[in-house]
């Protein structure tokens, strides 16, 4: 495993997706992430910004410290364009309906964390802005960043866990090869309503992301 600090930061592509690391100018992004219900109900220790110039502050100061000292890798996720519609009638990717993004424009985020040099090991996790909520947007996100796990840092193993009751989630990292390794009882606990919550535990290695 490489040291975050040493590896190239530049840009990676997917599907319309580019992943990068955040700028202060993604001060609204991280706004309404760290306000949205759903963010906040599945990922622990998400503290809401009071408004857009704290978030701006915020992006100053902590990714590139964290990235400096090697403890996790922050980025954001920007639509390069706008995504092809599925045709009629093929329910490909869900319910949901993708409202493309001006290109240029964030609408996720993605991190690795818990970095661990002994095992080769981190954990992911992504949330995208609720009206960019599809499967394959989400796909391509989370595919993203493990890439970057796997081809710049080296990772030999990427963990996710998913509240057990966030299906979409568990169905966003089996699409992309992670598999199912095992159940936390009360693991993390709701930044919303500080309810614990069990969770899925997956992993996934370089040779079955796809």
């Amino acid at each position: 495993m490489r040291a975050l600090a040493e590896v190239r930061d530049d840009p990676l592509t997917d599907d319309g997706l580019l992943l990068r690391r955040p700028r202060p100018a993604d001060a609204p992004l991280v706004l309404r992430g760290t306000h949205d219900p759903l963010v906040r109900e599945f990922l622990q220790a998400v503290i809401p910004h009071q408004d857009e110039a704290a978030a701006e502050r915020w992006l100053t100061e902590i990714p590139p410290l964290l990235w400096r000292t090697g403890r996790a890798a922050y980025f954001a996720v920007e639509q390069l364009a706008p995504p092809e519609q599925p045709p009629a009638g093929d329910p490909a990717d869900g319910a949901a309906q993708d409202i493309p993004a001006p290109a240029g424009q964030a609408v996720g985020w993605a991190e690795l964390v818990n970095l661990d040099p002994v095992q080769e090991s981190a954990e992911v996790a992504v949330w995208l802005l609720p009206e960019h909520r599809r499967l394959r947007t989400a796909k391509s996100a989370m595919r993203l960043v493990c890439r970057f796990g796997f081809e710049r840092l080296g990772l030999r193993r990427i963990d996710a866990f998913a509240a057990a009751d966030n299906m979409p989630s568990q169905l966003t990292g089996a699409a992309i090869g992670f598999r199912r390794a095992g159940y936390r009882p009360a693991l993390f606990r709701s930044s919303r309503t500080q309810r614990l919550h069990d969770a899925v535990y997956a992993t996934l290695v370089p040779e079955d992301l796809c």
